[in-house]
């Protein structure tokens, strides 16, 4: 699924209400203050099944897209902004023939998929936030809020979403299916501060499967000066995976460590600043992933290992700095 999402209309958010006050305005409060208002409506899914397709259907008549592709189109539920209705383009498609069904595959969950309408329509989880991916029908506006959001995510976000987007890809692999790591298919919500991808493929399979350099090449940051910070909490994020979570859920017989595939011309990793400490990061992933395989290493020994590689992201790989043009 290849959608492209408009990231002011994205930002048009019904369920809440920002109201922004500033130092111009003389606020009550000492600094700038920001409130949330919103109203708490009945879940779709509750509903009787009749009722979940009749607001389908009407969804779908109304024509609110709120992202297309050249395969789909995304349509918008306006009673229940918490869903969406994915639907493929066909010549045959007819909105009065659609029917209800829950049965799901492991690939429709993992898709955010909660009922299916018909063979190429599905009612969807609405995933908030825009792809940070810049691409040529981005408005000089959107492009903008895509590079605010990306500071924010290298500056502001903690450990937490990137543990949660990484879990996400391992999970999938470990179901037999991968993350399509285009840009266009990870989301990402500065209100909430969460990142979520949403196009898992069975037939998708790349050989140098990385959660890191997944998740680094969907969020489009390598040419920017946000790189290294990204690709640091990146790592720190999945070191700490490794510490926590069992093996058989971390996929390592399928993970390559190496980070700059040299000579391959879309490589995520074509413009990072500092292509030696790219590869000693791997060498060090590679001592936690070889601890970690180990059964016969104790946790403390991978405890030590994993804060002393997250101490070198902090003092060796966060800090680097792009070099200048002129430079």
């Amino acid at each position: 699924m290849q959608i492209t999402f408009n990231p002011l209309l994205n930002f048009n958010r019904p369920e809440k209400t920002i109201t922004l006050r500033s130092f111009s305005q003389k606020p009550a409060l000492e600094r700038d203050t920001v409130t949330f208002s919103g109203r708490i409506t009945k879940d779709l899914m509750d509903l009787p099944a009749k009722s979940i397709l009749s607001e389908c259907k009407k969804a779908i008549k109304e024509n609110i897209i709120i992202g297309e592709g050249k395969e789909a189109r995304v349509y918008k539920i306006q009673t229940y902004p918490q869903y969406c209705i994915r639907c493929e383009k066909r010549s045959n498609f007819d909105v009065n023939q659609l029917k209800l069904s829950k049965h799901l595959s492991s690939y429709d969950k993992l898709n955010h998929v909660v009922a299916k309408l018909d063979e190429g329509t599905s009612l969807m989880k609405y995933i908030p936030g825009v792809p940070l991916k810049i691409m040529d029908t981005d408005t000089a506006d959107g492009i903008k809020v895509k590079n605010t959001i990306k500071g924010l995510v290298a500056n502001n976000f903690t450990e937490s979403p990137f543990k949660k987007i990484i879990a996400q890809v391992e999970d999938a692999k470990t179901k037999g299916i991968d993350f399509d790591r285009k840009g266009e298919n990870l989301h990402v919500d500065p209100l909430s501060q969460e990142m979520v991808c949403f196009d898992f493929s069975p037939r998708y399979h790349d050989s140098a499967y990385n959660p890191i350099s997944y998740i680094y090449s969907a969020l489009d940051v390598d040419k920017t000066e946000y790189a290294p910070k990204v690709f640091g909490k990146l790592c720190k994020a999945y070191a700490q995976r490794l510490l926590e979570v069992p093996i058989k859920k971390l996929n390592l017989q399928y993970l390559d460590t190496n980070f700059y595939h040299r000579g391959i011309k879309n490589d995520a990793f074509n413009d990072f600043p500092d292509k030696t400490l790219l590869d000693i990061t791997s060498q060090r992933l590679q001592l936690l992933v070889k601890v970690k395989s180990n059964p016969e290493n104790q946790k403390r020994y991978l405890k030590y290992l994993v804060e002393e590689f997250k101490q070198f992201i902090d003092e060796r790989i966060i800090p680097i700095k792009r070099k200048s043009v002129e430079e």
